[in-house]
């Protein structure tokens, strides 16, 4: 697949014309933004575009069969986004391009068996093969449902080839799910789709870090006053502004941005983004900030390279740290979190 003139080309890929959309003013897409219809079918969504009463709309459609229907140009609004934050931006109809994915999301269990949302109201429901039905936890701790319709082999191959196309037409820096822009007013795409491993992935073939993706969300959210620095070398992280104090974490990359927020000598007290598991017993899911998704009941934390415990990433976090949930195992959550330490002030370069 490639985009041209701002149309997705390919085998499978067509275009219908979506009624909802801005025709008056420009887009320059920097998101890609991931949901499900919610519906029996993409032709049904397809239909549903591009009807004249229609009050919303995405850019692409991908079907069961991994075929792909685009409704609007890429250099275009859809409306697909509605209320949206994150990382400091909002409102992400104006700069992200929509995929809908054909799915009809979460699953309700009644009696031992699984029915979409529209076969649970009826009096004689037909029953979801157990063969389509995936059980997993949502990354939003508001989100309860645990059964969801699998996607399709081809869907996800479709979805990653469209990511990577767009990737290479547009200065693409975030793939998020419509979960992520209104966490607690929408759970698309939900835990059946691998979102992580999509945009590591298609993320890592457009040579983007996740060192990028920090800096463009300081540089976008209100937090841009505090002073941005760049590691030059692989770097210490200590707990206090000394050669001879405990390191805070593993070392830091060389090219990892990091905030300054403060001096002593030759040291600058940083803080450094770093992702990793923690127990769930130290952990407090909080909806109530829009910025995070839990907070550090205590202090000493331990936050590990894997569920297993297999590394110690960092020497303890303290109570009152906020965080985002990124993954969720049955005793433990995988977190990011953004962690203040002392590094050596010859070592980091202050960004203009």
């Amino acid at each position: 697949m490639e985009v041209k003139n701002h149309r997705l080309v390919g085998d499978k890929v067509s275009f219908v014309q979506a009624t909802k959309w801005n025709k008056t003013a420009e887009m320059k897409p920097d998101a890609i933004i991931i949901h499900y219809t919610a519906g029996a079918s993409g032709a049904a969504t397809v239909k549903l575009f591009s009807a004249a009463s229609a009050t919303t709309s995405a850019h692409m459609v991908v079907s069961e069969d991994g075929s792909v229907t685009q409704m609007v140009d890429f250099n275009r609004k859809a409306v697909h986004a509605g209320t949206s934050s994150y990382g400091g931006r909002s409102s992400y109809n104006n700069f992200s391009i929509g995929i809908e994915i054909s799915n009809p999301g979460y699953l309700q269990k009644i009696d031992g068996k699984y029915y979409t949302w529209w076969e649970a109201k009826k009096e004689k429901k037909t029953a979801t093969p157990e063969s389509k039905v995936f059980v997993g936890k949502h990354r939003n701790s508001v989100t309860k449902m645990n059964y969801w319709y699998k996607y399709t082999d081809a869907q996800i191959q479709a979805v990653k080839e469209i990511c990577i196309a767009l990737c290479n037409a547009y200065p693409i820096k975030e793939i998020l799910g419509h979960e992520e822009i209104a966490p607690g007013r929408k759970c698309d795409p939900g835990p059946a789709f691998p979102l992580d491993e999509l945009r590591t992935e298609v993320l890592a073939k457009k040579n983007i870090s996740i060192n990028d993706l920090f800096a463009h969300a300081m540089e976008e959210s209100a937090a841009s006053a505090l002073v941005l620095g760049k590691v030059t070398v692989k770097l210490n992280f200590r707990t206090e502004p000394s050669s001879n104090a405990a390191l805070k974490s593993s070392p830091i990359p060389a090219g990892t941005f990091v905030y300054i927020v403060g001096e002593q000598g030759e040291w600058y007290n940083i803080l450094r983004e770093i992702s990793g598991w923690i127990d769930k017993e130290f952990v407090e899911q909080d909806n109530s900030d829009s910025d995070y998704d839990g907070e550090l009941l205590s202090d000493n934390a331990m936050l590990y390279s894997d569920e297993k415990k297999t590394k110690r990433l960092v020497s303890s976090l303290n109570k009152g740290v906020k965080f985002n949930i990124l993954e969720q195992q049955e005793n433990m959550f995988k977190i990011k979190a953004v962690v203040p330490g002392w590094a050596s002030k010859k070592y980091i370069t202050k960004q203009k």
